[in-house]
């Protein structure tokens, strides 16, 4: 479906074109075809005209868009009617501070009780693909100064997402010293598995996720807590995960205390979306979750859920 709305500043002799109606904007030929073209190549929902720049900030508030980018089509289709800037929202600034001593960058050398650090690549890669600026990618023993140091320069940011440290183990260091720098907690801990310890807290204008340790666990946090605050602060309308309605391949069993969202693949049969969950569900086994495309909500309760149950799952991007 078509989501971006064309404000188009009148030329001489031009009228304001309501709605979806461009066949008034004829005394401009170039535009007339520019626009008609872009319309019935679906580009555009509404074209708007007009020599009012207030009046264009209120329709554009008012209407919106569905879509947080503008597409090369429709970048192309603005230059064709002599466009030259547009009012966009900023890409947020955001900060990635994953913790543990045991962590080492891939390609140095491993000694016993360590492991490769592969949430922050994850997390840098999500917060690119849902519109964000990574200024900050770092990793931080479990040192109450160096917690302290990274964590007040990813307070810099308009989003700071850490993993790891927000348990409540000894060396879970991340929420007590945020609360040192001022940052207000608004909640931890949810009933989803994976990813439990999920926190979210405030400072002034810097939204603050922290996401657990374990890598499943990270990418489940983010898909349904992080990147829906992303979209929502470059304006997207419904920045919600757009879950999709799906069947089982195969049974699986409820959780009876916490959502559950499993890995699995899509498949098509007809016209439904086929679910396959993938075996290997712990939230440590991130290769496994790398063959998934989908998440599929299992909702909390007892028993099974048979092959064929209605499910909904979200497409992993």
């Amino acid at each position: 479906m078509p989501s971006v709305l064309a404000l188009i500043p009148a030329r001489s002799g031009s009228e304001r074109v309501p709605g979806k109606n461009v066949r008034r904007l004829a005394r401009h030929p170039l535009i007339a075809y520019a626009i008609a073209s872009a319309r019935q190549a679906g580009i555009f929902d509404r074209v708007v005209c007009s020599t009012d720049s207030t009046e264009i900030a209120e329709i554009a508030r008012r209407y919106g868009a569905d879509a947080p980018f503008l597409r090369p089509a429709e970048l192309a289709a603005l230059a064709a009617v002599g466009i030259a800037e547009v009012a966009c929202a900023r890409r947020p600034r955001t900060a990635v501070v994953t913790t543990g001593s045991e962590l080492r960058r891939p390609g140095e050398p491993l000694e016993p009780g360590q492991i490769f650090e592969s949430n922050g690549v994850m997390l840098a890669a999500a917060l690119a693909s849902a519109g964000a600026f990574v200024e900050l990618q770092v990793s931080v023993a479990d040192d109450e100064s160096a917690h302290r140091d990274a964590l007040e320069h990813g307070l810099e940011a308009d989003v700071l997402v850490t993993s790891g440290g927000v348990s409540v183990g000894p060396h879970d260091l991340v929420r007590r010293i945020e609360q040192e720098l001022g940052v207000e907690e608004v909640f931890w801990r949810v009933a989803v598995k994976p990813g439990k310890p999920i926190s979210f807290a405030v400072r002034r204008s810097t939204l603050v996720f922290g996401l657990p340790g374990n890598p499943v666990s990270s990418l489940v946090g983010f898909e349904l807590f992080v990147r829906p605050a992303l979209l929502a602060l470059q304006g997207v309308r419904d920045p919600e995960p757009p879950f999709q309605p799906g069947v089982l391949g195969s049974g699986v069993r409820r959780n009876p205390q916490r959502d559950e969202f499993l890995r699995a693949r899509v498949r098509s049969d007809g016209d439904r979306a086929v679910l396959e969950p993938l075996t290997g569900q712990e939230s440590h086994m991130i290769a496994r979750a790398a063959a998934a495309d989908a998440l599929v909500l299992a909702p909390r309760g007892d028993g099974e859920l048979a092959a064929g149950s209605a499910v909904r799952y979200l497409l992993l991007r």
